[in-house]
């Protein structure tokens, strides 16, 4: 027979054990109700029904499901406390706590709320550094772009580059970080990143940052590396306001060179582009081409 203590002790446990399976099933039905308010897209209410339930109680489902609730509202500051909480305790929920994160930013970016989306994607990387974001490097770097802070711009921007499969996102990515490389004076780096992308803003400023390059090397002498440059314009014929200065930076070139023939075909080019004959570089290369005429006469 049980004594006494036994008998309370079995008491005991047969009531915790019944308090616990009550408890439970309570959370159970508040999670469903909530879930039910969710899915009517009733937040608020599936909030309140969630803020019930004491956060040592709360499973992963449920710190998702009011982590959501309150990104709907705009309440990021509050979701991101109760994701990372969710994480702290249970760390083998991360690859759901990203997902969810990712499914966040998306939310805030169809909503036009980019200031919410860059937080978002910031999060996921405060949770894995190496985390591809893809498109949402993008959306990092262009805000931090906007924000003249080129440090961080860049940093996301060349992760961008490496990352976005979306054509349009990237050529958005690669002009930006172009535009960043050419402030921070790494024009090599920006001809480079313009590759062989065909699209009509990336050529215009493959163009520009090749004639930035070869007056650049012209400056100090390296004639071939500044005739290369100028030749990739003339392939691409982009930018055009910058066709006529190529062609009389050829000339100057051929003519360091000795190579007054040569120079001579750039100066009649740079005043073929002068249609309206207004042209003060057209009015230089007129006079080269007088002087150039007669000294090759002279050779002759």
């Amino acid at each position: 027979m049980f004594s006494r203590k036994s008998f309370l002790f079995v008491f005991s446990l047969l009531f915790l054990c019944f308090g616990i399976v009550s408890c439970s099933r309570e959370i159970a039905h508040k999670q469903k109700e909530a879930r039910e308010h969710f899915d009517k897209r009733q937040y608020e209410k599936a909030v309140q029904v969630l803020e019930t339930i004491s956060p040592g109680k709360r499973n992963p489902n449920i710190s998702l499901l009011l982590g959501k609730s309150y990104s709907a509202l705009f309440e990021f500051s509050k979701a991101d406390r109760i994701l990372k909480e969710m994480l702290s305790r249970y760390p083998s929920s991360k690859d759901s706590l990203i997902r969810t994160y990712l499914e966040i930013a998306d939310k805030f970016r169809r909503r036009k709320r980019e200031d919410l989306s860059v937080r978002v994607y910031l999060s996921i990387l405060e949770v894995e550094s190496d985390y591809n974001i893809g498109n949402g490097f993008y959306t990092l770097g262009h805000y931090f772009y906007l924000r003249n802070d080129i440090v961080r711009a860049r940093t996301f921007l060349e992760n961008g580059v490496l990352n976005i499969k979306d054509r349009k996102t990237l050529t958005r990515a690669k002009i930006e970080l172009m535009d960043i490389y050419e402030q921070l004076g790494m024009l090599k780096e920006a001809f480079d990143l313009s590759g062989n992308d065909e699209s009509g803003d990336i050529i215009f400023r493959r163009g520009k940052v090749s004639y930035s390059l070869a007056k650049d090397f012209f400056s100090k002498n390296h004639f071939d590396s500044a005739l290369a440059y100028c030749e990739s314009i003339i392939q691409i014929k982009s930018p055009k306001m910058l066709l006529d200065d190529t062609y009389f930076l050829m000339g100057e070139i051929y003519s360091e060179e000795g190579c007054y023939r040569d120079a001579l075909k750039c100066y009649k080019e740079v005043v073929k582009l002068d249609k309206f004959e207004n042209s003060d570089i057209a009015s230089i290369a007129r006079k080269k081409i007088d002087i150039l005429s007669r000294l090759y006469k002279e050779e002759m």
